[in-house]
């Protein structure tokens, strides 16, 4: 398997407070290996909405580490992704599904059987 990870919500919060170290720790081993790390803008719009600026320095050293993408939230997917909510109103959690699919890798995030409802195609690596 190809070690790469999307992060959803929970995993940039978990790396922004250091809650448990796991999310970190994931992510470094990704990079370690020559995989790659994927962040939907979506994410992280969310977690820097609610995250005091005291914490953000480590999203923003996350985000600008060689292997991290920022996938960006643009017209040319807005279809894709309102298919796959069918419904939904969480924009986050459709943008973290699409890019599962277009890396094909795991979700890192707290929230797996929630995302798994959107494609049952999907791999998830649950924060403990």
């Amino acid at each position: 398997m190809i070690p790469g990870r999307v992060l959803d919500v929970s995993a940039l919060v978990d790396i922004a407070v250091a809650k448990t170290e796991y999310s970190r720790s994931v992510a470094a081993m990704c990079l370690f290996r020559g995989g790659g790390i994927c962040v939907p803008a979506t994410s992280l719009a969310a977690v820097l909405s609610i995250s005091p600026m005291s914490t953000q320095v480590e999203l923003f050293e996350l985000v600008t580490t060689p292997g991290v993408r920022i996938d960006d939230f643009t017209h040319g997917k807005v279809g894709d992704i309102a298919e796959i909510l069918d419904g939904s109103r969480d924009i986050t959690a459709g943008h973290v599904v699409w890019c599962a699919r277009a890396t094909r890798w795991p979700i890192l995030t707290d929230r797996g059987a929630e995302l798994a409802q959107y494609d049952q195609h999907i791999e998830i690596d649950p924060l403990p």
